[in-house]
């Protein structure tokens, strides 16, 4: 029943939800880092093995993720980064259920009880900011979802991009030094 998805492969079906409306974020953080320092980032490999997602949802993720970043004036950098991001997620069957109640039959006769049974995937992603020199984790945020992996490239780009939006929205926490 339920499927986890190694490395990164992950969840990014998660993130190509219905709507993003429909993504669930939490967030946690260290309050005693010092957030104020950080200026350049880099990802950390995703592990490729038995992925069950384009390498090209990937990158369009990761991407999504760079422009948040650089809005809030972060740089992509691979020469001394301040912190390192990793990207990985998983997924899970979901089932739903819906009573409708007791149903009457012609005549008020002998009824039957209406259940709908259905069932879904739901991803979760998540983005760990792990300090480049002492290798700590710092900042954390995961957003769950309904996976919708059917989209066309154009359409995936801007659930990604909302998806990211609404996932670094509380980055860096307002209560960061």
């Amino acid at each position: 029943m339920k499927t986890i998805i190694s490395g990164i492969g992950i969840a990014l079906l998660v993130f190509i939800f219905g709507c993003a409306s429909s993504v669930s974020v939490k967030h946690d953080y260290d309050p005693g880092y010092n957030f104020t320092n950080l200026k350049t980032y880099d990802w950390l490999p995703v592990k490729s093995e038995n992925l069950e997602i384009s390498e090209l949802r990937i990158k369009r993720f990761q991407n999504a993720v760079n422009q948040e970043l650089a809005a809030k004036g972060k740089t992509l950098s691979s020469e001394n980064p301040d912190f390192l991001i990793a990207l990985h997620g998983m997924t899970k069957t979901r089932v739903n259920v819906t009573d409708w109640g007791y149903s009457y039959g012609p005549y008020w006769r002998a009824g039957y009880r209406d259940v709908d049974v259905s069932s879904y995937e739901e991803g979760t992603i998540f983005l760990d900011f792990v300090d480049a020199e002492s290798k700590e984790l710092f900042w954390r945020g995961v957003g769950t979802g309904v996976a919708e992996p059917n989209l066309s490239a154009e359409q995936q780009e801007k659930k990604f991009a909302s998806a990211a939006s609404k996932l670094l929205e509380k980055f860096p926490p307002s209560a960061g030094k």
